[in-house]
């Protein structure tokens, strides 16, 4: 019989493999901390497998495809998890950092806690971590990036679910929410996190000849794309803000938990915009910085005219390109049609 994670090994989890989320995920309100804790830690499973240095990558995208599955029909198959169980371990052994392995090996004890969710919270991380898992094992399959639909769909399957996930999550939570609304705002909130690590990590990326972005294998016109994907994020990010201010004023944990993350995405959008995109390896906002973004956060989140003004305060000079966030999510989203 399997022996279930208790909240507070499950937390320590979360801030041993994310400073982020382990900073923000505390701000939700009670339940959402525990249901979002844990849907983090089974995208980061997935997350450990996929970016493993060592093992081989057929299977990978086997295993990453069979744990697609077993989330899909509801994490009940006790002998599947198992078998991935042992797998994921043998698959990451020699390169995981301890920290990561430890998650690994807690899998089997992390998805019974799953299993003890309501039945409506369990199939929205059902969907939403299958979802992720067969993009990354696609993504393994070797996907290249040539163009902006290529972005979005890469993006979609690594942070774009992520987006709707959290959106049924905050919809379940308080009906008052404006489901469609969110829905439709949840995929470019997604884009705009995964588009600012994409910039923010593109020099290590590309050292590890990897590169999520359409630029040539010569590097010719890179600073002409970064500069045309900074305001592409920056627009997605307008997108993000949109999405916050959906939320009742009420539910200040959910909005804080959203606006310091965005907080800090634009903050780090602010400094690439201003460093050189071919020398500048480290682009990183200070613990500093962060401190004071979340004491403002905290100040204006419960007005939606105080928040809409920090928000562009601390992103001007920052060019954005805007989108449409529905039809983005009507071209790449797979959470209201098959497979799943």
């Amino acid at each position: 019989m399997l022996t279930e994670i208790d909240f507070s090994s499950q937390q320590e989890h979360l801030r041993n493999v994310s400073r982020t989320f382990a900073l923000t995920i505390p701000m939700l309100p009670e339940a959402l901390i525990d249901y979002i804790s844990n849907a983090y830690l089974l995208c980061r499973i997935a997350d450990t497998v996929e970016d493993d240095p060592k093992a081989q990558v057929e299977k990978k995208i086997s295993w990453l495809k069979s744990f697609s599955l077993f989330c899909k029909e509801g994490f009940n198959d006790e002998m599947e998890l198992l078998k991935l169980h042992k797998q994921a371990v043998d698959l990451v052994h020699d390169g995981a950092v301890d920290k990561e392995f430890a998650l690994i090996e807690d899998m089997p004890a992390v998805i019974k806690r799953t299993l003890g969710f309501p039945i409506k919270v369990r199939n929205i991380l059902s969907k939403g971590v299958s979802i992720l898992s067969l993009g990354m094992s696609r993504s393994l399959e070797g996907t290249e990036i040539r163009n902006i639909n290529d972005v979005d769909h890469y993006c979609y399957y690594v942070a774009g679910v992520v987006g709707e996930l959290l959106a049924a999550l905050f919809s379940e939570h308080n009906h008052d929410i404006d489901k469609k609304a969110l829905m439709d705002l949840s995929v470019s909130f997604g884009e705009g996190l995964q588009l600012t690590n994409i910039l923010k990590d593109r020099l290590v990326d590309k050292d590890r000849d990897a590169c999520f972005l359409p630029i040539a294998k010569d590097g010719s016109n890179s600073a002409e794309v970064i500069k045309e994907y900074l305001a592409i994020c920056q627009g997605h990010l307008d997108d993000a803000l949109s999405f916050i201010l959906r939320i009742p004023t009420k539910e200040c944990g959910i909005r804080l938990f959203c606006l310091l993350n965005i907080a800090m995405a634009t903050a780090t959008l602010k400094l690439l915009n201003d460093a050189d995109p071919e020398t500048d390896r480290i682009v990183k906002i200070s613990r500093k910085t962060v401190k004071i973004l979340y004491i403002l956060s905290k100040m204006v989140v419960k007005n939606n005219f105080l928040t809409r003004m920090f928000f562009y305060y601390i992103s001007r000079g920052v060019k954005r390109t805007k989108r449409d966030p529905h039809e983005l999510r009507n071209r790449v989203s797979c959470w209201e049609r098959l497979p799943f």
